[in-house]
């Protein structure tokens, strides 16, 4: 049972009893403390931090924070919202129980929280929280235009951070993220306009790992190169993928080695390698390296063919269980007939079989017969007729 909350321990001193919902309040739950304010009554309220600033209840209607054994939040009359000054040292205002809890957001950046306190006083946005929060990034935005002329305008604002604290910018440029965003027509770090023809990022990526030989048979490396792989999962201007090709493959890197970090750990023979990082529109395949790979021991995968495979594989497998999800249907059909069977099978019959199939095994239900055959089952063949045919030939001769 958590602990009785402020509110509560007020409204019961008050006569109030559990049972009762008093105004303002939700319904009394153990699990919450007791009773607890609605969105409408914190929504009314204004509170003060400790420095004066005035906050609306909408800053204090996502939830609490419990820190230091104290839950701080409105039905204790201790909120806390994040200091909108952001100051480089912590201040002596703040509660001493939140003198060693802060939030490092970047290492420009501090985020510290104030707990604030409920006030008679009305809600103004001169002297509030909202108008420090403007005005920090007010002086955001003029120190942008600085950070921008000095560095001649080959900066971006959606690849720079602001630190709120220190009250510098600092830029960085990470061209698979503006593939992510795809907004802009013009790059300012390139100084460029972005080209309207669109493409991917492909690599191939060489593995090499050594299986291990059993009794008398030695240990043999063996190496894959998988060609063609695509590192955007969408398409994005042909400038930005010639950009991610020159200035980032230590992303690209990065990416490759996630997706095989289980297996590196596992296996130390593993060695992975990206080769060939290229931006075009289509992939192309080089028939003649593939097969000097080949010719070299190396085992080509073109990812496309494998992707191909996959989408097989997987219609298959669709195939296989809607057939079967058909057969269970003809089977409840048959066992209960129409008129009893569940409205869950009866939609699902109307989804997956023709009115003719069901009129006739509704009929057959009521004939007492067994599933009639919708269509001929033809045995699966391995090899064609033509290659069976001489086989036949001589068993039979034999025979």
């Amino acid at each position: 049972m958590k602990e009785v909350n402020e509110l509560t321990r007020r409204l019961l001193a008050e006569g109030w009893k559990p049972e009762d919902t008093p105004p303002g309040t939700l319904e009394y739950k153990d699990y919450y403390g007791g009773w607890t304010y609605t969105g409408e009554a914190i929504r009314n309220m204004v509170w003060e931090t400790p420095c004066g600033l005035l906050a609306d209840g909408r800053h204090f209607m996502n939830g609490y924070m419990s820190y230091q054994g104290v839950d701080w939040r409105t039905e204790n009359g201790n909120p806390v919202l994040c200091c909108p000054v952001f100051p480089s040292a912590p201040c002596p205002l703040r509660d001493p129980l939140l003198r060693n809890e802060m939030y490092d957001l970047h290492s420009d950046d501090v985020a510290l929280q104030c707990a604030c306190h409920r006030t008679d006083r009305p809600y103004t946005y001169e002297g509030s929280v909202d108008e420090a929060h403007d005005r920090v990034w007010k002086e955001a935005g003029e120190r942008w235009e600085l950070f921008q002329a000095r560095h001649k305008g080959r900066v971006c604002r959606q690849q720079s951070r602001y630190g709120r604290t220190t009250k510098t910018w600092k830029a960085y440029y990470d061209p698979i993220d503006c593939a992510s965003f795809g907004c802009c027509s013009y790059c300012d770090v390139l100084a460029k306009e972005l080209d309207t023809h669109k493409g991917n990022v492909f690599y191939d990526l060489r593995r090499s790992w050594t299986i291990k030989g059993e009794g008398l048979f030695p240990d043999q490396r063996k190496t894959v190169v998988e060609k063609g792989c695509k590192l955007l999962g969408s398409t994005a201007s042909l400038t930005i993928c010639e950009a991610i090709v020159k200035y980032g493959r230590h992303r690209v890197e990065e990416h490759v080695r996630s997706k095989f970090h289980r297996a590196l750990f596992f296996d130390k023979s593993l060695e992975i390698e990206i080769i060939n990082l290229r931006a075009a529109r289509m992939d192309k395949r080089d028939i003649l390296q593939d097969l000097r790979d080949i010719a070299n021991g190396i085992e080509v995968i073109h990812a496309a063919d494998s992707l191909k495979a996959a989408k097989e594989q997987k219609r298959a497998r669709r195939a296989a269980a809607k057939v079967q999800k058909i057969r269970k249907i003809e089977k409840m059909i048959l066992a209960h007939g129409w008129d009893d069977l569940e409205d869950c099978w009866k939609r699902r019959a109307e989804k997956l079989l023709e009115e003719d199939r069901i009129d006739e095994l509704i009929q057959c239900h009521a004939a007492g017969q067994r599933i009639p055959a919708q269509m001929p089952m033809e045995q699966f063949r391995i090899f064609p007729e033509a290659a069976l045919s001489p086989i036949l030939e001589d068993e039979a001769r034999s025979a």
